[in-house]
């Protein structure tokens, strides 16, 4: 499949920036460690790695400028072989950082020597549903709006940035008002809502893939309307 092939282009394309990603890694269990130990910990943790996440994979329409670009229009391949393809290379980028989030998780068994909880996986299923969510919508921008404007740099980097930051710090917020109220006696018991955290996280997942299906769609009848992809 000809899609496969630009996914793989495009991580050529940003291979460097899989250099930094251990990192990002080690800023997550720093991040991290100021919200104490427990679950709340690791969920601040992959809130952050998937934040960047949201970030690099949308790296490649930084890349595909000028020479870069061209290049890839004179591939022999449709419009949506490349369109296709990109949306790939942004699922298995949020895909490898959801993986280093179970990484994460092992070192915290490691270190606080206990299980991780079944209710913050279905929590972390929701967040990984979030980074592909805030994927979709920031390729559909760049998609629908184009590149080579005037000031693009400056608003890709924006786009990129704002969404996943925000994000991070919503949920940052959020664990910190939670640990307010289990230290008051007022929080919920997570435990106890494991089965639906788990059903939302599965839910979250599908819809999120089906959102990157049609938008996905959506993007190759646009671009086959212009002149370039």
């Amino acid at each position: 499949m000809r899609a496969l092939h630009f996914m793989k282009i495009d991580y050529i394309l940003t291979r460097k920036q899989l250099y930094i990603v251990p990192v990002f890694f080690i800023l997550a269990l720093v991040t991290s460690s100021g919200f104490g130990k427990g679950g709340t910990s690791l969920i601040v943790a992959f809130s952050y790695m998937l934040f960047v996440a949201s970030i690099f994979s949308t790296a490649p329409f930084g890349y595909c400028v000028g020479k870069s670009r061209g290049f890839l229009l004179l591939l022999p391949a449709s419009v949506k072989d490349r369109v296709v393809g990109r949306f790939l290379y942004g699922l298995s980028f949020v895909a490898l950082l959801s993986l280093l989030c179970g990484v994460l998780a092992g070192v915290y068994v490691l270190m606080v020597e206990e299980e991780v909880p079944l209710w913050l996986w279905g929590i972390s299923l929701c967040e990984m549903a979030a980074a592909i969510v805030l994927m979709v919508l920031e390729f559909l921008f760049f998609y629908l709006f184009g590149e080579g404007k005037e000031n693009w740099q400056y608003l890709n980097n924006i786009v990129r940035v704002a969404p996943g930051m925000a994000m991070f710090f919503a949920v940052s917020a959020f664990i910190g008002e939670v640990q307010d109220a289990a230290a008051s006696g007022t929080g919920m018991d997570p435990e106890a809502m494991t089965g639906k955290f788990m059903q939302a996280g599965v839910a979250a997942v599908v819809v999120s893939l089906l959102l990157t299906a049609v938008a996905a769609a959506v993007c190759v009848k646009v671009i086959e309307k212009r002149d370039y992809a």
